[in-house]
């Protein structure tokens, strides 16, 4: 299926995402798996996809404690050398915009690094958000694929 260029939507992708595709133990696995199939075979209208340096430094720091070394070098790897993610930098104004935003949310406990997230989401004009938590629902975002049923 070739996917029109014009109607693709923009997809960042949280740690818990990564960790779900990455982790065949974690319980969304499969889901997490699925997705990022259905976004390859073109089934799935997001491109380009986004994630941050502090998501990928979350995730292999995840990995590194919950798996092993070497499957967290090899998840680094994989996002750093493929052409699917587009892996952001953060500059201090953007830093600075999250802080101010977890200051704004203290009534929930919503991670500095989903706050850059949200941040790096809206500079970039992203809505939707590949994750298996709410935090980002509450954020504003529609979560993918918690809100919209995919796949």
């Amino acid at each position: 299926m070739s996917r029109d260029r014009a109607a693709s939507t923009p997809l960042f992708v949280d740690t818990g995402a990564f960790y779900a595709w990455f982790s065949s133990a974690d319980d969304h696995h499969r889901r997490a798996t699925a997705v990022f199939e259905h976004i390859k075979a073109g089934e799935l209208p997001y491109q380009p996809i986004y994630t941050s340096r502090y998501v990928v430094s979350e995730l292999v720091t995840l990995i590194l404690y919950r798996v092993d070394h070497s499957s967290a070098l090899s998840a680094f790897d994989t996002i750093n050398q493929s052409d699917t993610f587009n892996v952001l930098p953060v500059d201090h104004e953007l830093f600075m915009a999250a802080r101010a935003q977890l200051e704004r949310y203290n009534d929930h406990n919503i991670s500095l690094t989903d706050h850059i997230s949200g941040v790096l989401a809206k500079e970039y004009s992203i809505e939707r958000i590949f994750a298996f938590d709410s935090d980002f629902r509450t954020l504003g975002f529609t979560v993918v694929p918690g809100d919209t049923g995919e796949p």
